[in-house]
């Protein structure tokens, strides 16, 4: 009888285990899942906040200029400007995204990928907009 209900109780305990085991496995994807969206999310934001000011400065004119608090999310790989376009190239797991925003401008520039809270300092040029951390 003893070994019986021993046996009864490792059965009962290895199911509440695997049933533990699914959960943080489901929890663990949940999280990645929501960080991969709210880094994507960020990285629109941040692209678009640029996008508008280079619009605004560049309708302006020389020497208007605006200085801009923006997040930069982790897993930034590149910062490219590219004609009238700003392209922002993020790690999403194994793959990379690439966040795209056109501007009214010419855009030149250079923003460092380390995330955080930057400054960055749009300025009207005579026929562009340069992008700067300032």
């Amino acid at each position: 009888m003893r070994g019986q209900a021993a046996f009864e109780y490792l059965i009962l305990f290895s199911i509440a285990l695997l049933l533990l085991g699914i959960l943080v496995w489901y929890s663990q994807e949940m999280t990645e899942s929501n960080r991969n969206d709210m880094t994507v999310a960020n990285a629109i934001t941040a692209v678009n906040k640029i996008v508008d000011a280079a619009n605004i400065v560049y309708t302006q004119g020389n020497p208007s200029q605006i200085t801009l608090s923006v997040y930069i999310p982790e897993r930034v790989i590149s910062i490219d400007f590219i004609g009238n376009t700003i392209a922002m190239k993020v790690q999403i797991g194994s793959q990379t995204s690439d966040i795209i925003a056109s501007s009214k401008a010419p855009l030149q520039g250079n923003i460092p990928t380390s995330s955080g809270t930057k400054k960055i300092k749009i300025i009207a040029e005579e026929n562009y907009v340069n992008i700067t951390q300032g």
